[in-house]
């Protein structure tokens, strides 16, 4: 099942995934202390 994406969709799912990363990486620091 082949998907077309168009490079918006592509930056806005890499933009989406940094910033969740970012996120999560910051809250599992604050966490963890």
């Amino acid at each position: 099942m082949p998907t077309i994406l168009s490079d918006s969709q592509i930056v806005i799912a890499l933009f989406t995934a940094l910033i969740t990363g970012i996120f999560a990486l910051r809250l599992g620091t604050e966490l963890y202390k």
